[in-house]
């Protein structure tokens, strides 16, 4: 009898179980859907493209430069005065607020550099194809504030000190759209005849230095980390195109290279010819503890892999450089600014930019896209993809070279 009652408690416990584990397997349906990323930064016109395009079902079969949509209607819209910016299509998907083929294109152009983003104004982008239309709003942060961090003296692996400068990261302030342009078209030229204060970092290579995420810093800046979600450090070689030949030991000390002498071989074609002469490169192994570790190699490790030139036949064909600018995230304060930061020699365009809720929000949930099941949190209503603004500050500083 006991065996029986047990049994019959195991079937009734056993057929709960079923029902409590059923699933809800309905298949949803899929739903086309704009996809839409802009950005606007406060203090300047807008100057990023906006992107538009459109979902894809799983089972389409469809390359992605079909996706790209030509012929939507883009306004940017200020919420405070009502003021509105159009945008123009420049293909693939790609739309901005200047359109050169129009007649009328210099009022437009004299409109779009006096539509100025403002600082802790709420905007809203509205695009809309056929009949599908998408919003999003976002408020951009209040003006950042930085200054230069004094920061302890960095204790090396050997147990030496190494002081860490402090240099004027207020150089460029109050600069304005015009004058921007200006030094990034010809920044010696700018710097010099506008007496701008540089300060100057020596770029040094060694276990102190070059050997890892947490080498000795060159500065630190510091900024009031609670005001922002997260801060993008943008590093800007403004000196990564120059070229000039390939340098070489000047042994006999006239200046002058002699046949015989070494050199930098550095696109490996056996003949000394020209190269990105600013570029921070050094196969020269012994300026580590380890003598079998060179300056190439342990930043391949900590950086990207340095990119070659494709053949072409001329000395770009195999020569060395690497990525410009470089985007950085941070949310420590003080921030220290070590060797990762600096590709090149010469000067250098800092930005610290922080950036408004909706980015933080977009971001967060998957960073680097290993989930691919996983969307990002748009903050566009019916459509996916991001809005999102930001406030900036930049400065100058000079890498130069400690062997020069």
């Amino acid at each position: 009898m006991h065996k029986k009652i047990k049994l019959a408690i195991q079937i009734l416990s056993f057929s709960f179980i079923i029902q409590s584990c059923s699933f809800d397997d309905d298949t949803i349906n899929y739903e086309e859907q704009l996809v839409v990323f802009a950005s606007i930064n406060a203090g300047f016109p807008v100057y990023d493209t906006v992107f538009v395009s459109r979902t894809a079902d799983v089972n389409e079969s469809v390359d992605s430069e079909d996706l790209y949509i030509e012929n939507a209607n883009v306004e940017l819209i200020n919420i405070a005065d009502g003021s509105r910016l159009n945008f123009y299509s420049l293909g693939n998907g790609r739309y901005y607020p200047i359109d050169m083929t129009m007649q009328n294109a210099d009022s437009i152009f004299s409109y779009w550099l006096d539509y100025i983003i403002s600082s802790g104004t709420t905007y809203r982008l509205v695009v809309t194809h056929e009949e599908d239309s998408v919003i999003a709003e976002t408020n951009v942060p209040e003006k950042i504030e930085i200054e230069s961090a004094e920061m302890s003296e960095y204790i090396c692996p050997d147990g030496s000190t190494e002081p860490v400068s402090i240099i004027d990261v207020n150089n460029l302030e109050n600069l304005s759209f015009a004058q921007m342009l200006s030094l990034y078209q010809n920044p010696v030229e700018y710097i010099e005849q506008n007496n701008l204060n540089v300060d100057s970092v020596e770029f040094k290579i060694g276990d102190c230095y070059t050997k890892s995420f947490a080498s000795a810093p060159m500065f630190g800046v510091d900024y009031n980390q609670d005001d922002y979600n997260t801060i993008q450090i943008i590093s800007n070689a403004l000196g990564s195109n120059v070229v000039g030949l390939e340098p070489f030991t000047d042994e006999n000390q006239n200046g002058v290279f002699d046949e015989g002498e070494n050199y930098s071989d550095r696109n490996r074609n056996g003949l000394r010819d020209s190269c990105y002469i600013n570029l921070i490169y050094s196969d020269e192994k012994g300026l580590f503890d380890n003598d079998s570790l060179d300056y190439n190699s342990l930043a391949n490790i900590w950086k990207n892999p340095l990119k070659r030139g494709a053949a072409d036949g001329t000395w770009r064909e195999n020569s060395p450089y690497r990525n410009n600018p470089w985007l950085w995230n941070v949310d420590i304060s003080p921030s220290p600014i070590m060797w990762l930061y600096f590709d090149y020699y010469g000067y250098y365009m800092m930005t610290f930019k922080s950036t408004s809720d909706s980015y933080f929000n977009y971001f967060q949930g998957d960073p680097v896209g290993q989930n691919i099941y996983l969307l990002p949190a748009s903050n566009f209503e019916g459509g996916l993809g991001v809005f999102y603004s930001s406030s900036s500050t930049s400065f100058i500083v000079k890498v130069i070279n400690s062997l020069e």
